[in-house]
């Protein structure tokens, strides 16, 4: 999965102009210690995804990149509404995404076929 580039709305401005955020693709340690970026509460018969602001502000910390290294994470606390809400998207797209190809990963024609596996094929009588 690529780095998530937030073009940014508002550059931030001080020694240099920043332009643009890059964050990396969360790892192993950074999902096992700070977790999912939402959580499920219930609405109704069902349950819906909340995002978890907390958790998300975490990760943006953590993810933030310059080049390949590791950049301030004091950046972030310059950021306006338009581009927070970018970043939050940047990093919840990283979960999406990792959803869609477990997903897709885990469907096979044997399991996603809507014929029981015990039915008798009778195009050949």
């Amino acid at each position: 999965m690529p780095n998530k580039v937030v073009k940014l709305d508002k550059p931030i401005t001080g020694h240099t102009v920043i332009r643009q955020l890059e964050f990396r693709e969360p790892k192993f340690r950074d999902v096992m210690e700070l977790g999912d970026p939402f959580v499920w509460v219930p609405a109704g018969e069902y349950h819906r995804r909340v995002d978890d602001m907390p958790t998300i502000a975490r990760y943006a910390e953590r993810l933030y990149v310059e080049g390949d290294k590791a950049g301030d994470p004091l950046i972030l606390d310059e950021l306006g509404l338009r581009d927070t809400r970018k970043v939050r998207e940047a990093i919840i797209d990283f979960f999406r995404e990792g959803e869609a190809e477990s997903v897709a990963s885990n469907t096979s024609p044997e399991t996603s076929s809507s014929t029981p596996a015990s039915t008798p094929d009778r195009s050949a009588a």
